[in-house]
């Protein structure tokens, strides 16, 4: 059995399409955990499509957005699939 200790969290690393998002989901159902996507937090935060920022705003404001992002979670026993940019 896997034990964690309390207030851990997990983060996902690889590159776009490796599957992060889906291995995170059942990786969290399985620990009893909650999951974050950035890239779905950005995109809800700004109402569009990651896509479209980029190409609206450009790859530094979404490189930005996406820094915020990641630096203002604040979240315990969760699995977080970060975005791709930042690797």
């Amino acid at each position: 059995m896997f034990r964690m200790r309390k207030k851990t969290n997990i983060i996902l690393t690889g590159m776009p399409g490796f599957g992060k998002t889906t291995v995170g989901v059942i990786l969290a159902k399985e620990l009893c955990m909650d999951f974050v996507d950035t890239d779905i937090l950005i995109q809800s935060q700004e109402r569009t499509t990651l896509q479209n920022i980029i190409d609206m705003r450009g790859l530094d404001a979404f490189l930005s957005l996406e820094e915020h992002c990641v630096m203002g979670l604040d979240v315990t026993e969760t699995v977080i699939a970060p975005g791709e940019a930042l690797f």
